[in-house]
């Protein structure tokens, strides 16, 4: 499994600029959010998920 994270997307001049991640496959995990706002997140879940 692959994590992807990635907003898809980028803010330019006060508007956001979409684009389509190339790769992902059948059972890997996107999250559509930048580092800081998932990261915390995650780890919190993989934390539950491992203990």
């Amino acid at each position: 499994m692959v994590v992807y994270l990635d907003p898809e997307g980028f803010w330019r001049d006060g508007q956001f600029m979409p684009y389509p991640l190339e790769g992902p496959q059948d059972g890997d995990l996107v999250c559509r959010a930048t580092a800081a706002e998932a990261l915390p997140a995650l780890v919190n879940l993989l934390k539950q998920n491992a203990g």
